[in-house]
């Protein structure tokens, strides 16, 4: 993986993929996916996020999606990508590599293709441009913003956080699956669920955050008792 050269905008860098849908680079790859995503495929199958992750994602844990016996993508069909208007953010950037640091600073790193690849990298156009034709917008915005709240969930919780195993049903685990956590908090308030994809978002959001203050709340309190 190589790095992008430095420059004031690093969506400004020359740079252009031509795919031509061989399919090797959707093979022994490990496709991460935030709540977003999942909620993003679960809806084109027709399923809950609880459903989707259970059955689609490694080990039900909802963080990587499944791959086949021989390593391809669990949706990767004979014709290709089976799931490419909702693919995720990963497969929507590749060969690129996006990182964006706590204090927002974005750049992207290179990937090499596979060495049989029949797609070809050029530098006609510029990484900006490529985001665009991928429909990638939405997607950047729910990973850094689901980033940031895995930031303040670690400085609140004084380290990492560690999911529960599959099948291992432990207190708050339900707050990450989108769906559960909103049919909890609209039932709880007595009001109907957001259908819009964007506005379930939002809200999940919304919900983590007041999780966080609650935690943080009750530390406060257990330090002035001390």
């Amino acid at each position: 993986m190589v790095e992008s050269s430095q420059v004031s905008d690093p969506r400004a860098e020359h740079f252009g993929f031509l795919c031509r849908r061989c399919t090797r680079c959707c093979h022994n790859k490990r496709i991460q996916v935030n709540p977003y995503e999942i909620a993003r495929l679960a809806r084109r199958f027709g399923q809950s996020t609880s459903a989707f992750g259970a059955a689609s994602t490694e080990g039900g844990a909802g963080n990587y999606l499944n791959r086949t016996d021989s390593g391809a993508c669990v949706f990767l069909g004979p014709e290709g990508c089976t799931v490419h208007e909702d693919r995720p953010l990963v497969c929507r950037l590749y060969p690129l590599g996006r990182h964006v640091s706590a204090d927002g600073t974005e750049r992207f790193s290179h990937m090499t293709p596979h060495p049989q690849t029949e797609s070809e990298i050029n530098d006609r156009g510029t990484i900006g441009e490529f985001l665009a034709t991928q429909g990638a917008a939405p997607f950047m915005r729910a990973a850094d913003e689901y980033a940031n709240w895995v930031r303040h969930a670690i400085a609140a919780l004084g380290g990492g956080i560690d999911r529960p195993a599959p099948g291992d049903h432990a207190e708050g685990f339900d707050l990450v699956d989108m769906d559960a956590a909103i049919a909890a908090h609209c039932a709880a308030a007595g009001i109907d669920e957001p259908a819009d994809i964007e506005a379930r978002k939002a809200l999940h959001l919304t919900i983590l955050y007041r999780q966080l203050e609650e935690v943080e709340g009750g530390d406060d309190a257990q330090g002035g008792n001390a």
